[in-house]
């Protein structure tokens, strides 16, 4: 199943819709709150990122229906083994300029899902990884927007990646204990 989410298909998702956030801050607010709130509703996601929505207006209808493709593939490569998780960011096929704007907002947006739970950990890598990101989401995309910064851009896309997936893993142990009923037959 095919659960990766093509940024350039979904950026313009909320436009039609009452919010101030782009798709990549919403999709940070997703995986924030998703970390620190397992059982995470896609009304409790939407209620964080917009401020209200029109069904009968056929353009907030589909874009509905398009944020609970991103929900429900997000959710899915949060719990994926594989690590198969993806930052819904800007890729290769936009400017730098455009990555790192998109970063940053995905970091902001992290922050901010993040902190609408209580975070209980003690854990010093998960602080301090947490602290990175906030001094990600605070960084000047204008530094990060030449060829030489292409490489540092994507070794930073990675660490947020691969930390928002170690964040989830320790503020949520549970997942990794659970063992199905199936294998115990």
């Amino acid at each position: 199943m095919e659960i990766i989410i093509n940024y350039n298909e979904v950026k313009n998702t909320l436009h039609h819709l009452n919010t101030d956030d782009t798709i990549a801050s919403a999709h940070g607010i997703l995986c924030g709150f998703a970390c620190v709130k397992p059982d995470l509703s896609l009304d409790e996601w939407l209620n964080e990122v917009l401020v209200s929505i029109d069904f009968d207006n056929l353009n907030e209808k589909s874009a509905h229906e398009k944020l609970a493709q991103i929900y429900n593939s997000t959710l899915l490569q949060l719990g994926d083994e594989t690590l198969n998780f993806q930052l819904l960011i800007a890729d290769e096929d936009c400017t730098l300029k455009e990555q790192a704007d998109t970063l940053i907002q995905w970091c902001q947006g992290f922050l901010v899902g993040l902190g609408l739970q209580k975070i209980s950990t003690h854990d010093e890598d998960i602080l301090e990884m947490i602290k990175d990101f906030s001094e990600i989401s605070q960084l000047d995309s204008e530094v990060l927007d030449d060829e030489e910064n292409a490489n540092d851009l994507s070794e930073i896309i990675e660490f947020v990646r691969m930390g928002t997936l170690l964040i989830q893993e320790t503020l949520q142990p549970s997942k990794q204990d659970y063992i199905s009923t199936d294998t115990l037959h």
